[in-house]
C-alpha cells in the first residue's frame, strides 16, 4: 500500500482534453479546452437531434469549492447568445450527459471518487488552482491499495461463483460476528461499491461462509489437529481488528480475509477428507472447485507480497 500525506497532481491541456474525451465516448465532437487563470474554458459541438445539427457550446468553469471528493465548478455560457433557449437548453443537456458528474443551476458537481472508480484509491481534496499552463489538484491522506483491477477483467461471465448461504439466522457459529460481517458486505455490495470491485462482489459476500466453514472445521473431531490449527488460525485472523490491507475504503479489507480463508481450505484439503469439508461449507455448490476458482481469482488481483504475507499467516500456525 502507498500512503502520502500529500500529493499534487498537474494536468495539462491535453491531459484534460483525453479525460474528457474518453468519457464523451463520441457524443461530443471537436473537444478543445483553454485556460486561463482561474477559469477553464471548454469548447465542443454536440450533436442535437431537436434541431439536427452539431451545436457548438462554448462554457466558462470556475472553482467555487473542493472539499472531500468534491469539487463544484460555477458554469456560465460564453456563446449562443442568438440561439432560442430551447435549443441552448438541449445543447446544455446534452454537453453534460455526456460528462462525469452533475449539472445543475449553473453548477456542476464533479466527484473524483466517480473519476477514478477504476482506481482503488482514497483521498481528501486540499484545493485546486487552475492558471493559464495547468489545473493543480492538491491532495491529502492519499492511500493507493495493492490492488490489480486489471486482473478482474480475465473473469469471464459464467465462471463459477459462490452462492451465498440462505441459512443466516440459523448459524449459531459466532452469530454475531457472522451477522455484522455479511451485512458489512451486503451493504456496499451493489450500489456503493466502485466499479473495479464489482466483479468480485459475489466472492466477498460468501467470506462470511468461508468464514463458518473455518468454525465448523476447527471444531469437527475428525479434522486431524494439524488442520484445526490452520483453521483456528484464520478464524482468528478473521475476528483480529489488524488487516494486511487496511479499508479505510469499503469492501478493501474483506479482500485478505477472502484470500487467507481460500488459502487455508486449500490447504486443509490436504489433511481432511473432500467430504468433511464439503459437509462443513454452508453455501451452494462443490467447495473446492470454488476454492480453485478463487485463488485464480485473488492471485491476478491481490500483488505477490501481499500472497506471501497472507501464507505466512498460516505458515506460523503450522
Amino acid at each position: 500500500m502507498l500512503r502520502a500525506t500529500a500529493v499534487t497532481l498537474t494536468l495539462s491541456v491535453t491531459d484534460l482534453e483525453e479525460a474528457l474525451t474518453g468519457f464523451a465516448a463520441g457524443s461530443v465532437q471537436d473537444l478543445r479546452i483553454e485556460l486561463e487563470t482561474g477559469a477553464l474554458i471548454l469548447r465542443l459541438r454536440v450533436p442535437v437531434e431537436a434541431v439536427r445539427m452539431a451545436v457548438p457550446v462554448e462554457l466558462r468553469f470556475s472553482v467555487l469549492a473542493a472539499a472531500g471528493s468534491l469539487i463544484k465548478l460555477g458554469v456560465t455560457w460564453t456563446n449562443m447568445g442568438l440561439l432560442p433557449g430551447f435549443v441552448k437548453e438541449k445543447a446544455l443537456q446534452k454537453a453534460f450527459e455526456a460528462l462525469p458528474g452533475e449539472y445543475q443551476d449553473g453548477v456542476w458537481r464533479l466527484d473524483l471518487t466517480e473519476v477514478l472508480e477504476h482506481v482503488p484509491v482514497s483521498f481528501r481534496l486540499r484545493g485546486v488552482q487552475i492558471d493559464r499552463s495547468a489545473v493543480t489538484v492538491e491532495l491529502a491522506d492519499v492511500m493507493a491499495f495493492p490492488i490489480d483491477p486489471s486482473g478482474l477483467g480475465t473473469v469471464e461471465p459464467g465462471a463459477l461463483v459462490p452462492v451465498p448461504s440462505q441459512e443466516e439466522q440459523s448459524i449459531p457459529e459466532h452469530q454475531g460476528f457472522y451477522q455484522n460481517l455479511r451485512e458489512q458486505v451486503r451493504r456496499y455490495a451493489s450500489s456503493m461499491a466502485p466499479k473495479w470491485a464489482q466483479p468480485l462482489i459475489p466472492w466477498l459476500l460468501a467470506v462470511p461462509d468461508f468464514f463458518v466453514m473455518l468454525v465448523r472445521l476447527a471444531r469437527d473431531p475428525r479434522v486431524p489437529a494439524g488442520a484445526k490449527v490452520i483453521a483456528g488460525a484464520t478464524v482468528a485472523y478473521f475476528i483480529s481488528p489488524i488487516d494486511l490491507i487496511p479499508d479505510p475504503l469499503p469492501l478493501i479489507g474483506e479482500i485478505d480475509d477472502l484470500g487467507l480463508a481460500l488459502l487455508a481450505v486449500d490447504q486443509m484439503a490436504k489433511l481432511v477428507p473432500r467430504e468433511v469439508l464439503q459437509e462443513a461449507w454452508p453455501g451452494e455448490g462443490d467447495v473446492l472447485e470454488l476454492v480453485r476458482e478463487g485463488l485464480g481469482l485473488i492471485t491476478r488481483v491481490l500483488p505477490n507480497r501481499v500472497l506471501t504475507s497472507l501464507q505466512k499467516v498460516l505458515n506460523r500456525s503450522a
